[in-house]
């Protein structure tokens, strides 16, 4: 009987500690979870930006306001908290700047880009050919970049080898489609550059040559990891 009362003992101790080690196991992974599931960085036809972004089921963001950086922090949470969000975001100086720190992986995600205010210039939407864009990050590192141009518009996809840039050349012509997409592969610790450069006619008796290129909007995408 006493021998059956400690076999009955250690049974019990045995499903304690391995439930305790499951718990410990779920807790240890849930908390090397990633918590930033996509992005998505959007330029409307007035030149407004915007950002949409989906969580995974365990996050929360807070954004830190008293930074020049739209930056937002995840952490992880037993709570019910929303899962897709949004947030209108501003030009300053021609630059927008917006990171996104993962508190559980330490991961650090970057998306600068250099554009005109085109909402308070109407001569700086002159100077381009695109009406509008927007970039999104999926979770396998692959990004797809819609945007559409102005009627009678040509396009040309290069990659410049030199400056390891993805280029966009942009210039008055007779397409007549407007809308396109692109898809680009960005490795783990690699910048993904993405330059729009507009081949803007010469009106300038003092200049030489038939164009202007200019180089707007430029989005630069880096990965970074918390020391």
């Amino acid at each position: 009987m006493k021998k059956i009362k400690f076999l009955t003992l250690a049974t019990i101790i045995t499903l304690v500690f391995t439930s305790c080690s499951n718990e410990e196991t779920l807790l240890s992974n849930d908390l090397n979870s990633k918590l930033l599931k996509s992005y998505k960085v959007k330029r409307d036809a007035t030149g407004a930006y915007s950002i949409d972004y989906d969580l995974y089921d365990n996050a929360i963001v807070a954004k830190n306001t008293n930074s020049s950086l739209n930056e937002f922090s995840l952490y992880s949470t037993d709570k019910e908290t929303p899962k897709k969000l949004d947030e209108t975001l501003l030009i300053n100086n021609n630059q927008l700047k917006i990171g996104f720190i993962d508190n559980n992986t330490n991961k650090k995600q970057y998306v600068t880009v250099f554009d005109d205010d085109i909402t308070l210039s109407k001569k700086s939407a002159d100077k381009s050919f695109l009406e509008s864009y927007n970039i999104t990050s999926n979770d396998d590192g692959i990004y797809t970049l819609d945007f559409t141009i102005k009627n009678n518009s040509d396009v040309t996809f290069v990659f410049n080898e030199e400056k390891r840039t993805y280029e966009i050349h942009l210039e008055k012509g007779k397409n007549s489609e407007t809308t396109f997409e692109r898809t680009f592969e960005k490795e783990e610790g690699e910048v993904l550059k993405i330059d729009f450069v507009n081949h803007i006619p010469n009106t300038s008796a003092k200049s030489d040559g038939n164009e202007v290129l200019i180089k707007k909007p430029v989005i630069i995408i880096d990965d970074a990891i918390t020391d």
